[in-house]
């Protein structure tokens, strides 16, 4: 059950699909709760179908079952373009052993080591 997240903003929004990693609901919420305000949202679960149609990586931590990693969704892209808070949601990220890919009007947040076994890092998406 998720405390600070309503289903449908992890749903996929061309099915309604909404298939989380394991564990991963909740330690969304428990980023939520670090961050210590509302995080908007842009996308969570994808279908293939829907990530191939929004130009995602082939690969993407947002694909429900996810073949190259075996594993479901376990990342979400929050929405925010103020210098000071995207400071404090990448600091908590980071202190969770979060992912983060910074781009210029959302954070990516993914949990990568948890479910792939890849390293955490932290990176800048070139659009």
């Amino acid at each position: 059950m998720l405390i600070f997240f309503e289903e449908s903003e992890l749903a996929c929004p061309a099915t309604g699909e909404l298939v989380l990693a394991p564990g991963f609901g909740a330690a969304l919420d428990a980023l939520r709760a670090a961050y210590g305000a509302p995080m908007r949202l842009s996308s969570a679960c994808r279908t293939a179908e829907r990530n191939r149609r929004i130009g995602g990586h082939p690969r993407s931590l947002h694909l429900i079952a996810n073949a190259a990693h075996s594993t479901d969704t376990c990342a979400v892209d929050v929405i925010m373009s103020d210098g000071a808070a995207r400071r404090k949601l990448v600091e908590a990220a980071l202190s969770q052993k979060w992912s983060v890919g910074v781009a210029s009007n959302f954070i990516h947040v993914d949990q990568r080591s948890a479910h792939t076994g890849l390293p955490q890092v932290l990176y800048h998406y070139r659009r």
